[in-house]
């Protein structure tokens, strides 16, 4: 039964929006079994490392519907199983209950929504929405709007350029055109297909119209019909058979009923005397009528064998011509297989050589067409870089802003927007877009990959997450994205996630005493032995616990008098 945790509310955190509300998960690596009850606003993880925090978010990319493995299972389990229950209002409530409604699952009730993720050893796995049993699909697309994970293999997509135009196009809520362009350029190439097929087809137009010709007038002049192969088959086996089977049918008309002493004139015989004595004995009335039906069978297996003679009595070139039509028919089906086809066959011929009589007007007609579809593809490209160019500026400055908030305030970013070649047109237009960037005033912007430090591309990061952020998203998580800074960079990211936390609910991994002291709920995640294991368990902290974790996170493993003293002046100034 999943339980709704009673949290504690600081002033500003988020109050009643979509929420991450529980969490658990069991058999995953170190996590044996482990309940998170999740607050509103901003939720840090903090421990050593090691201990198992990015387990955490390993668990929520799962019910986010990514791929499962096997060596994700803790030793000694079958399988690893994630619960989780969202809370869920206003935009994000109805959003979900129409992803649910359009799937055919239950909608949205008193417990919100409950998803589960379950990953065997063995493979496979199971999947379930609203308690119903999905695919992992979609699983991930109920869930994955729901949760954004932001983590350090992002730094790896900022560095990839190609990453730069989606991030532009998703500030500018370019979505629509891009796929409008992309659906522009896809039918342009698939007319430019064709009409290379067909030019192609017209260069061999002379060979492939003469050997279509010449099958079409074979088809034509042996007009097979259908069954008739079969037929003649038949017809054959009891032509080279005639004699023996004519004699076998003179044999049995004699035997049988034409004959002197024919079985059926003595059958005859021998009801007649039976039936004088039928009703003196009801045997002999029993024996006279199975007599009766026997002298009765032997007449009509005589009126057979003499249809069977007449059969057999034949024209005598008839074996000569049903062998010959055979040989004929065997030829085509050698050649175009079955024979009872040969009709549509040969429609398909005359269809394709009506086209290759008429290539050039084809090749004209689609020669124009392609031109226009191109026309319309690099129209659409054209306005999707006006619009990128416009959208370039505002998320520049956007980032800038946000930059400015997380202690750069000297940061430049330029958005570049390169129109390349029309020869160059693909599905997301014409467009090369890049973000330069320059950490200290007064320094020329250049290619982000190439100037940014670890540290910086972790505030960039949090910079596009800030300006990216939309109302449907419950939870952002962000996993140790502050790596390679500190001091009064870690406060100022500190507040900038203290500030997402009043619209988003909030969970962060850190190591960072200053952006801990930011939390609304604070867990620490350690490792513990058990009955001879190391499991990893988390425990939400106490005010106190909390002095005692920052002040550990300060002073080290020793905490002092001194470093509790610093760890409360830390969180008096964050709320």
């Amino acid at each position: 039964t999943l339980q709704r945790a009673g949290v504690d509310r600081c002033p500003g955190s988020l109050q009643g929006g979509p929420v991450l509300s529980f969490l658990r998960i069991r058999g995953l690596a170190l996590l044996d079994d482990v309940t998170l009850e999740l607050a509103p606003g901003m939720n840090v993880l903090t421990g050593e490392t090691g201990a198992g925090k990015s387990i955490i978010v390993d668990a929520l990319a799962l019910v986010r519907g990514a791929r499962g493995r096997a060596e994700l299972v803790r030793e000694g389990e079958d399988a690893v199983c994630v619960d989780a229950q969202f809370d869920l209002t206003g935009d994000g409530a109805r959003l979900v209950d129409a992803a649910l409604d359009e799937r055919g699952l239950p909608a949205l009730g008193d417990d919100g929504l409950v998803v589960r993720r379950r990953v065997p050893r063995a493979g496979g796995g199971r999947s379930f929405v609203q308690g119903e049993l999905v695919t992992k699909g979609m699983l991930g697309e109920v869930v994955e709007p729901l949760v954004d994970i932001c983590s350090q293999h992002e730094h790896h997509g900022l560095t990839r350029v190609a990453r730069h135009r989606e991030l532009l196009d998703a500030h500018a809520g370019l979505g629509e055109r891009v796929q409008a362009c992309a659906g522009a350029v896809s039918a342009y190439h698939t007319a430019r297909r064709a009409l290379d097929d067909l030019r192609a087809r017209a260069a061999q137009a002379q060979e492939r119209g003469e050997y279509l010709r010449f099958q079409l007038d074979e088809l034509e002049r042996v007009a097979p019909r259908p069954g008739e192969y079969a037929e003649l088959k038949a017809r054959l086996v009891l032509l080279r058979d005639a004699q023996g089977f004519a004699e076998l049918a003179h044999d049995l008309r004699e035997e049988l009923y034409e004959g002197d002493g024919a079985l059926a004139e003595r059958l005859g015989a021998f009801v007649r005397a039976a039936g004088a004595g039928a009703e003196a004995s009801p045997r002999l009335a029993e024996i006279a009528e199975l007599l009766a039906g026997a002298q009765a069978a032997c007449e009509d297996a005589a009126d057979l064998a003499r249809h069977l003679a007449e059969e057999i009595d034949a024209d005598p070139g008839e074996l000569e011509r049903v062998q010959e039509r055979l040989f004929e028919l065997d030829t085509l089906r050698r050649k175009h297989g079955d024979l009872d086809e040969a009709a549509s066959q040969a429609e398909r011929m005359r269809a394709e050589l009506a086209e290759l009589d008429h290539a050039d007007e084809a090749i004209d007609r689609l020669e124009r067409e392609v031109e226009e579809l191109r026309g319309q593809a690099l129209e659409r490209a054209r306005a999707l870089h006006r619009a990128r160019v416009r959208a370039a500026r505002k998320l520049a400055r956007a980032l800038e802003a946000e930059l400015a908030e997380l202690h750069m305030p000297g940061a430049r970013v330029e958005v570049r927007v390169e129109a390349l070649d029309e020869t160059e047109l693909g599905p997301s237009g014409l467009d090369r877009v890049e973000f330069l960037f320059s950490a200290n005033p007064g320094e020329p912007t250049a290619p982000l990959v190439k100037v940014a430090s670890g540290g910086e591309l972790s505030r960039v990061l949090l910079a596009i997450k800030g300006v990216l952020s939309t109302g449907g998203v419950a939870t952002f998580v962000f996993d140790e994205v502050d790596a390679g800074v500190g001091g009064a960079v870690a406060e100022s990211i500190g507040r900038r996630l203290a500030r997402a936390a009043k619209a988003h609910q909030v969970l962060c991994i850190t190591h960072l005493p200053q952006i801990a002291a930011y939390a609304d709920a604070h867990f620490r995640v350690e490792k513990v032995e058990q009955g001879g294991r190391t499991v990893t368990r988390v425990r939400r902290l106490t005010a106190a616990e909390r002095v005692d974790e920052i002040a550990r996170m300060m002073a080290g493993a020793r905490v002092t008098k001194s470093a509790r003293v610093h760890a409360r002046a830390l969180l008096s100034a964050a709320h």
